[in-house]
């Protein structure tokens, strides 16, 4: 999903809940910054209208909202398995979020907890939902960034999804009406199963142009 390909500048008045969804193990970490400037700061900057500054604050509610998701795997216990964000309003806050993960763990696993991190999105999108509710429909996206395939096991931290396997989160995540996106440094044969659960954002208005990056 490179939002930015369809200009610098965004449509105006377009409002928009963007929540990252990242990998934050070592698998990732090594083409991060590759993904960072080719996909990320453009998808941020078309949601911006412009490049982050300083001074980006778009106002409590009524301007687009970030939020960060960072998952890991199983061997990052007894931390949790997901860190998140509360939403901002100010992009530039947004990138020095990005620009503060620490890739690490994960070497020993060929899996990582793609349904945590999905379970959060989601309950994020129910929270901004209940915020917006004073401007009505917002464009809502969920970009899932990783370069490992997800464990079989279902979500287990959420409390309103627990239980919850990542093929169903991201049915659940189309069928909203929240456009679905996946950007990995590789061709994973998982990612691309997932890619293809989600009904595709034109059945439900939520947006057009490719899905997936790799």
């Amino acid at each position: 999903m490179v939002p930015g390909s369809e200009g610098p500048a965004r449509a105006g008045g377009l409002v928009a809940d963007v929540v990252f969804v990242i990998e934050g193990t070592a698998n990732l970490g090594p083409y991060f910054e590759g993904l960072r400037k080719h996909y990320l700061l453009p998808a941020i900057e078309y949601f911006n209208g412009g490049p982050p500054a300083e001074t980006d604050f778009g106002g409590d509610y009524g301007g687009t909202q970030y939020s960060l998701v960072v998952f890991n795997t199983v061997d990052c216990a007894p931390e949790s398995y997901v860190q998140c964000h509360a939403p901002t309003s100010s992009a530039y806050e947004f990138v020095t979020w990005l620009d503060g993960i620490k890739f690490m763990g994960g070497g020993g696993e060929s899996c990582s907890l793609i349904a945590e991190g999905l379970s959060t999105a989601l309950q994020l999108f129910d929270d901004f939902k209940k915020m917006r509710e004073q401007i009505g429909q917002t464009h809502r996206v969920c970009l899932l960034i990783c370069n490992s395939p997800p464990y079989l096991l279902p979500a287990v931290e959420s409390t309103t999804y627990s239980g919850c396997t990542t093929e169903n989160l991201v049915q659940q995540i189309g069928e909203r009406g929240i456009h679905f996106s996946i950007v990995s440094p590789r061709k994973l044969p998982a990612l691309r199963l997932l890619f293809e659960k989600a009904p595709g954002p034109e059945a439900h208005g939520a947006g057009s142009g490719p899905r997936a990056a790799w």
